[in-house]
């Protein structure tokens, strides 16, 4: 029981202190479809729309606006259990965020748990409620439903062979290629773990094929939105098409990240979550959790910047969960932990929450 009662404390303390915060401040903007929750709350109602940019009523302009840059799955999740949380949008995105939150956090325990024991759990699921950001688990933006996704994935993924197993995995991992545009990215870690796992045969057919049955399903997301997109609007990378207006590039991530430091404060938040989450990589070094979850890991560190921009880049870190486990699997003392996991809190609430609810983070 305490290993349920555990994470649920610690979740409901992440509500507490940023629900808490807004009280105190009589802001509700935590609570409000705000930035891109409104994109989804529109997708949620009336499907997707495509239309010309209107100078003075959209930012930023360009050719394409509507809500076509966001991802599906989480709309979807939202239309179909509205009927039954009260028939109102915004009520069914928060109440589906803090229901997918709660069980986000207790499934991560009891898999970091059975992989690294008790205690490691416990820093771990800590570090998850108390980064810079998190409290975007709040939020009508996807990212609790996406920790539930991610959580199931791994527990089918290390649990014996079977049907259920299989169902499990390819639909879970189906649908967290249609909740993010880097979902597709999640497919590292059924690769790695296949490549370490099994038994290498280059020249079988047969092995490519069970190693293409765990990342066709990530394929399948964008490839599904991207042919609707072709029917509905005649345009099969519209998604893409859509970003160009903000600026994103392929690019060298570390220059990226350089000139992110050369041209703003180091306390932006851009440069905070960089540093904050590099550290870990660095600080936290030897790795105890499994190859392909710190491989991965770094595979999204590097991926925001590597599309030539740091906009948005505290929330997109936010689903980089190997993190939090690679700092309660660490071998580095519980008062260094404690310490680092400390400094998140601390900068989640003297800079980055304060900012968001003064609406100027976007």
């Amino acid at each position: 029981m305490k290993k349920i009662l555990i994470p649920l404390v610690i979740y409901l303390a992440l509500l507490g202190i940023y629900s808490g915060f807004s009280a105190i401040e009589d802001n509700s903007f935590l609570f409000r479809p705000v930035w891109d929750i409104d994109h989804y709350v529109t997708i949620s109602e009336q499907g997707y729309i495509k239309h010309p940019c209107n100078p003075g009523l959209h930012y930023p302009l360009g050719d394409i606006c509507g809500n076509v840059g966001w991802y599906p799955m989480w709309p979807l999740v939202v239309r179909t259990f509205r009927p039954v949380l009260g028939n109102s949008y915004q009520t069914s995105f928060l109440t589906l965020a803090y229901i997918f939150g709660a069980a986000g956090f207790i499934l991560m325990f009891l898999l970091v748990d059975r992989l690294h024991g008790f205690k490691t759990a416990i820093l771990t699921v800590s570090a998850l409620a108390f980064g810079p950001s998190a409290f975007y688990y709040l939020t009508g933006f996807p990212y609790a439903l996406i920790l539930f996704l991610f959580v199931i994935y791994l527990h089918l993924l290390y649990r014996e062979q079977d049907i259920i197993r299989e169902i499990g995995l390819f639909a879970s991992a189906l649908m967290l290629s249609l909740s993010y545009p880097s979902g597709l990215l999640f497919a590292v870690i059924p690769l790695i773990w296949y490549w370490s796992e099994k038994e290498r045969d280059y020249k079988s057919i047969n092995y490519w094929l069970k190693m293409a049955r765990y990342l066709v399903p990530f394929a399948l997301g964008p490839l599904i939105l991207w042919t609707y997109f072709y029917i509905e609007f005649d345009d099969f990378f519209l998604q893409l098409h859509f970003q160009e207006k903000y600026n994103r590039n392929w690019a060298f991530p570390l220059w990226t990240m350089a000139k992110s430091l050369i041209n703003n404060p180091i306390f932006s938040p851009e440069n905070l979550t960089m540093l904050w989450y590099g550290l870990i990589f660095a600080a936290f070094y030897p790795y105890r959790i499994r190859k392909e979850l710190w491989i991965f890991g770094l595979v999204m560190y590097f991926f925001s910047p590597a599309t030539g921009s740091m906009m948005s880049l505290y929330r997109h870190y936010l689903i980089i969960f190997p993190v939090f486990m690679i700092i309660g699997a660490s071998a580095r003392p519980a008062w260094f932990k404690i310490l680092y996991i400390a400094s998140g809190i601390f900068l989640a609430l003297y800079i980055f929450f304060p900012t968001f609810i003064n609406s100027r983070l976007i």
